[in-house]
């Protein structure tokens, strides 16, 4: 191959490794970071509830009706039950376990594959109204600031997320969010089983287990101008805590305080009366270490894709196109010595003269 050849294969090799780096940095590496169409996490809580005993309740012992410090495990299961196009259907499925008795709840959601925010649902599949919020995952590099919205299913709400700082957590560094929900309950899951009103009696029966400002609020008075039975409504109220690994998304850590209120009416202001239900849970230390590992090597491979690839590939061409401009330079003085022979001019750097190879082309010296 001429050295001519060879230099415009080099220039074409290093424009080349340069398109490749712009289409990994640009495409491959964006793409990378869209949710999997395989994505299947698990991850455990564990924590104390508060319920209400409704065996107890309809038999009359309202002294043991709300039962406190229960101890309460929970799972929680997010997967990708299809995909289209940018789009994936997330199926969330939390089971809370207290004593022998299991709570599941499943729910589902369209997302936006890239931004984990809820999106148009392909066609005859039903999912949460959760468009434009987030419901079961962050983003990675998730923004630093108060600009996310989430989703509650109890409440069928969407409310802010505030960025409250930064830590640490399993050796990563987090953004930690938090998330407070204040609403009326709407998930028929969660309505269906309680009861719509209460027997004056049995509620008369709750009041020393009341907090202040409800006993002070049901007067005898207040109790006796009640209707018979007293209507319920429900509100939800939850506040959530999540630590999310600020370069894949992962909620490393979360604290999770969810409390469903039995809440009537006295006069016309609402008076809440007592949680029907309440968790307070923590991701275990085992999950917690889990999805710090699972966060390094998502890292890593996001970084490579992002960063070291690309800037190996850039390396590659910026050598190749100094080789080429070598060897380019080198070809151009060759030829400009073999045309001063050509015209009878006499070789400096080959006449062994020092004056004349010093006051030639390209020496320092003065005329």
């Amino acid at each position: 191959m001429s050295a001519r050849r060879s230099t415009v294969v080099l220039i074409a090799l290093a424009v080349v490794l340069v398109a490749v780096a712009a289409a990994v940095r640009l495409v491959v590496a964006p793409n990378a970071s869209q949710l999997p169409d395989d994505a299947d996490q698990t991850v455990r809580y564990a924590g104390e509830a508060t319920m209400l005993d409704s065996a107890a309740l309809e038999s009359g012992d309202t002294a043991h009706a709300l039962r406190s410090g229960v101890p309460v495990t929970a799972d929680r299961r997010v997967r990708v039950t299809s995909t289209h196009g940018d789009t994936a259907v997330l199926q969330d499925t939390m089971t809370v376990r207290v004593g022998e008795q299991s709570l599941p709840s499943t729910k589902t959601y369209a997302v936006d594959r890239s931004s984990r925010e809820g999106t148009a649902p392909p066609d005859s599949t039903p999912v949460e109204p959760s468009r434009g919020a987030l419901s079961s995952a962050f983003p990675p590099d998730a923004a630093p600031d108060d600009s996310y919205t989430y989703y509650d299913a109890t409440t069928r709400t969407i409310v802010p997320v505030r960025r409250t700082g930064a830590a640490e957590r399993e050796g990563r560094a987090v953004n930690v969010y938090e998330i407070t929900v204040s609403a009326p309950v709407k998930d028929p899951e969660v309505l269906d089983p309680l009861p719509a009103a209460l027997p004056k009696k049995l509620l008369a029966g709750l009041v020393p287990a009341l907090d202040a400002a409800a006993r002070a609020r049901l007067t005898p008075a207040a109790l006796s101008a009640l209707p018979d039975p007293v209507p319920l409504t429900y509100q939800g109220r939850s506040t959530l805590v999540a630590y999310v690994d600020q370069q894949t998304g992962i909620a490393i850590d979360q604290t999770v305080n969810r409390k469903v209120v039995a809440t009537t009416a006295v006069g016309e202001e609402p008076l809440p009366l007592l949680p029907v239900s309440a968790f307070t849970l923590d991701i275990t230390p085992e999950s917690a270490k889990d999805l710090g590992d699972k966060a390094a090597s998502a890292g890593l491979a996001l970084t490579a894709l992002t960063t070291v690839a690309p800037l190996a590939l850039l390396v590659v061409a910026a050598v190749l196109l100094l080789i080429a401009f070598l060897r380019s330079r080198s070809r151009s003085r060759s030829r400009s010595r073999s045309g001063r022979r050509g015209n009878g001019e006499p070789d400096p750097a080959a006449s062994g003269d020092p004056a004349a190879a010093a006051s030639g082309p390209g020496g320092g010296g003065v005329g």
